[in-house]
């Protein structure tokens, strides 16, 4: 393997050069950054193809941003390297790294005019007069903004000044741009419309975009792979699907979507199938390896994998099963504790006979009439549950 060359100030080399009209691959390797006593981010590896849009996701404290702002040179690291293209940039300056940056509440200069802001990467850059007009023209008509040009941003709107602040981190073709948290400030509606706007964008320009969001529906919307942090360590890697449907450890599980939590003890294995007794039953899970008779786990179900059903109903078909009559399926009984209509979805809760609660989500239209108070069923297929380890009490 060729050692990564190193990007200095003298060098003829740079990013931009090292671009071939597109996007240039990120190595993150052992990274590790902390504050005192407080360990930011702690061994993280992270490789990143080119083109890629990959979400850094965790919850406050994770140490997404601190990473990124690493990315970006505005933070140094203490141990590791970061390489852009094969070059190494972990010692380099931010204003030598030729990689863009999207902030959260999009730092415009107020004093500016749109076309301005957006001119000044180049005007730093030393790019003449009728090659900035042309360059901002066209930023301007990949963001929409077209005719905005000679407006402040004080006369904008939020998304709008999102849009300034895209283009101006788009305009000088960089291979990788960097955005932390950029639609935090936009409400829910204008923000799932900015997703898909920026996912375009990002596959019109074939930049490498590395985005910081704390936001689970938007990782999983726009991302071809997420990095989930938390603590500063990265505790799982890959496409969106992959760590929706096989999640690492109950951390991931829990952070990415909604999830169930049932606590059991594995009572008995057969094969790759284990029984978990429960306080209300029994279910059936696949085992991972690792698991044995006796271990304290957590079933862990999605709520759109359950369905309910009076608890004394007749088995229909394989998609209404009775537990243990219908193949594939297993499930468990409780009482009805509430109903809440969301529009499209109706969210039931169920009540175990520990107290615990376990909730479906359910098509709205298809969903059966059941009130509170009564005892129902709930059941999902086998194998949609995972089983994680717990401490033993």
């Amino acid at each position: 393997m060729l050692a990564a060359r190193t990007l200095t100030e003298s060098s003829p080399q740079s990013l931009s050069a090292a671009a071939t009209g597109g996007g240039l691959q990120v190595s993150i390797s052992n990274v590790r950054r902390d504050y005192g006593a407080v360990v930011a981010v702690d061994g993280v590896s992270l490789d990143i193809g080119a083109g890629e849009f990959v979400s850094l996701l965790g919850p406050s404290g994770s140490g997404k941003t601190t990473l990124l702002m690493m990315l970006a040179g505005f933070e140094q690291p203490q141990s590791g390297s970061i390489t852009v293209g094969g070059l190494d940039v972990t010692r380099v300056a931010p204003n030598k790294r030729d990689i863009a940056m999207v902030f959260q509440k999009y730092a415009l200069f107020p004093h500016m005019t749109v076309s301005e802001n957006i001119a000044f990467p180049l005007l730093m850059r030393k790019v003449d007069k009728t090659e900035r007009a042309r360059k901002v023209a066209k930023a301007l008509e990949m963001v929409k903004l077209e005719g905005y040009g000679a407006r402040k941003p004080a006369e904008l709107s939020g998304g709008q000044q999102q849009r300034v602040a895209l283009a101006r981190a788009i305009v000088f073709d960089p291979p990788v741009i960097l955005m932390d948290e950029p639609l935090g400030a936009l409400d829910k509606k204008l923000r799932q419309h900015m997703q898909i706007e920026l996912k375009q964008l990002q596959r019109r320009l074939g930049a490498t975009v590395i985005y910081v969001t704390h936001d689970q529906e938007e990782a999983l919307t726009m991302s071809d792979r997420v990095a989930v942090l938390n603590h500063g360590k990265l505790m799982q890697y890959g496409p969106p699907r992959e760590l929706y449907d096989r999640p690492a450890d109950a951390f991931v599980a829990d952070f990415l979507g909604e999830m169930n939590f049932i606590d059991g003890v594995v009572a008995a294995i057969d094969g790759g199938t284990g029984t978990v007794a429960l306080a209300g039953g029994a279910v059936s899970a696949p085992v991972s390896p690792g698991l044995a008779k006796g271990d304290p786990v957590r079933v862990a179900i999605r709520p759109e994998f359950i369905e309910l059903r009076p608890a004394d109903a007749a088995c229909e078909a394989a998609s209404r099963a009775v537990v243990g009559e219908c193949s594939g399926r297993t499930g468990i009984t409780g009482t009805l504790a509430q109903v809440i209509f969301n529009g499209a979805i109706v969210v039931m809760a169920v009540e175990l006979p520990d107290g615990s609660m376990v909730t479906a989500s359910l098509n709205a239209h298809t969903a059966p009439n059941l009130a509170p108070g009564g005892t129902v069923t709930a059941t999902w297929p086998v194998s949609a549950a995972r089983l994680f380890p717990r401490g033993r009490a």
